[in-house]
């Protein structure tokens, strides 16, 4: 008995998973409108029964993807990692890394950022999930920079590792939705110049952190 559940329970997220990949694939190529619960029976091969088993409606089927896509890109990416590198030069390279055209394929995040831009989808599930994923990837980046801070830096300016996590994120927005409009730019060489300035903010916040320690000390 334990046996046959465990292979019904396998094939039901089986079966979830189409349903989520297809619906992916579809929200690509026609965004929130254009997608319905039709077309992605179709694109998956199951019948409507199976999409209204899992999900209640297209809305929620939507709120579904966002979050299995986020935490399967975090996975992937280690964004979602609390600790971060352990010197500056580790972290300009994990920005370089992060923040490039590979990364931003990931059409959940563009999909989100489309539907937090649509503010008459304000009691939409699947926006609500995204701006909540958003959220806590921004707490995620503050611990990040938390971390990767002096300590004594972040004693003089506690809003800091806010502020540099909010500036990442911008910036990773306006990527991604340069990338979602086809540009043909040069993305890593944008990346660059994003992790030179967040290492600017950070050289400049321990000279000035030791500029005020030296002054203190000087008779």
């Amino acid at each position: 008995m334990a046996k046959r559940a465990g292979v019904q329970h396998r094939q039901s997220e089986e079966t979830r998973s189409r349903i989520l990949e297809a619906t992916l694939e579809l929200a690509a190529e026609r965004g929130y409108e254009g997608t319905t619960i039709a077309l992605v029976t179709k694109r998956s091969g199951l019948p409507s029964g199976s999409v209204y088993w899992h999900f209640d409606n297209k809305d929620s089927l939507f709120a579904a993807l966002i979050e299995q896509s986020f935490e399967e890109w975090s996975r992937q990416t280690g964004w979602a990692g609390d600790s971060g590198p352990s010197s500056h030069r580790r972290l300009i390279d994990f920005m370089r890394d992060r923040l490039t055209a590979d990364d931003f394929s990931h059409g959940f995040w563009r999909l989100g950022l489309l539907l937090s831009l649509e503010r008459r989808m304000a009691d939409s599930v699947a926006r609500q999930r995204f701006l909540e994923i958003r959220r806590r990837m921004l707490d995620v980046l503050v611990r990040w920079w938390t971390n990767v801070l002096p300590g004594e830096v972040t004693a003089r300016d506690e809003g800091l590792a806010r502020r540099l996590a909010q500036f990442a994120l911008a910036a990773s927005d306006g990527v991604f939705i340069a990338a979602a409009a086809g540009d043909d730019w040069d993305f890593q060489g944008l990346s660059d110049m994003l992790a030179d300035a967040l290492n600017h903010q950070v050289a400049r916040a321990v000279r000035e952190t030791r500029e005020v320690a030296g002054a203190q000390t000087t008779p």
